[in-house]
């Protein structure tokens, strides 16, 4: 035994060169340690008792990760811009005047035809009347007399002629007057109308002009107009144009709008709308949208998101 610890204090040197740790490991490791404890939280954790010393977990040392304060949210930037450019056209000879800034958010916005397709069917079912009727068998002409006996003919059961099988009399299960309308969501109109906006946009169907004051209440002047800035077929095509003109009116007719009013009764397929009372089934009806300054304002107003 004595022979045994005399070799093997006589090797453990060489043994310690070969297979311990450098000096310079050691060091880092010792100063590694050193700097843990000074960073021990002189504070209790949240997580444990405040009387309480022990670790959070058996395999924890005093400074665990679930000491450690939650990560800060991330944003992510868009790197798009906020506005894309637009030209402003003279209403009259469709010549380039300036060029606009735009609301990304409203021209540029994802198309979803989801719920412009929802927006349409609200629309449209706003507009039905609903006076749809018909007779019941209280309300059909005839007599409440049994036509035929109960028994001994061999024949079906029948009781009146009013009775919905026979000819003259009422209708079953048939229509009665009721309102059509149904609910949607602010939010959900709103993304439809900047999905068609957008969509005119992208299609080159948006017109924005300055104003559109025009010196006559001709109807074959504005006609003639309109073919040639291109927003109208030609007649050869026997087409009707399709044009939606949405200028700014603070009342029901404008004065300076009177004569474009006037002009543009007779001209099937064009329609003057308020845009504070934009549809987005007459936007989609129509080809081109044409917007003045005024109106073009209003609109980023209202659909500019929050």
């Amino acid at each position: 035994m004595q022979h045994t610890k005399q070799v093997a204090a006589r090797f453990l040197p060489a043994f310690r060169q070969a297979f311990g740790m450098p000096q310079a490991l050691q060091r880092s490791s010792q100063q590694i340690r050193g700097l843990a404890s000074e960073s021990k939280p002189s504070e209790p954790s949240v997580l444990r008792p405040i009387s309480s010393k022990r670790r959070i977990a058996p395999s924890a040392g005093e400074i665990s990760t679930l000491n450690w304060p939650l990560p800060q949210a991330v944003r992510a930037v868009n790197p798009f811009p906020a506005t894309i450019q637009a030209w402003m056209m003279d209403f009259e000879t469709n010549e380039p005047v300036d060029i606009l800034d735009v609301q990304r958010s409203v021209f540029a916005a994802p198309i979803r035809s989801d719920l412009v397709h929802r927006v349409v069917t609200y629309e449209r079912n706003m507009k039905r009347q609903g006076t749809h009727n018909s007779r019941t068998r209280s309300e059909v002409r005839g007599s409440t007399r049994k036509v035929q006996p109960q028994k001994g003919l061999g024949m079906a059961r029948h009781g009146t002629r009013r009775a919905p099988q026979f000819v003259g009399g009422a209708k079953a299960h048939g229509p009665v007057p009721r309102s059509h309308e149904t609910q949607i969501q602010r939010k959900v109109w709103l993304m439809a109308l900047r999905s068609v906006l957008s969509a005119k946009y992208a299609q080159d169907q948006l017109v924005i002009v300055d104003n559109m004051e025009i010196d006559s209440h001709k109807t074959g002047e504005l006609s003639r107009m309109l073919l040639v800035n291109g927003w109208s077929p030609l007649a050869s095509t026997e087409r009707s144009p399709s044009v939606m003109l949405m200028p700014f009116m603070e009342e029901a007719v404008p004065s300076e709008l009177r004569n474009l009013e006037i002009a543009s009764r007779n001209i099937p397929g064009v329609s003057i709308m308020d845009p504070s009372d934009a549809e987005v089934y007459e936007i989609l009806r129509h080809q081109f949208l044409i917007l003045d300054r005024k109106a073009l304002d209003l609109l980023e107003g209202i659909l500019k998101p929050m």
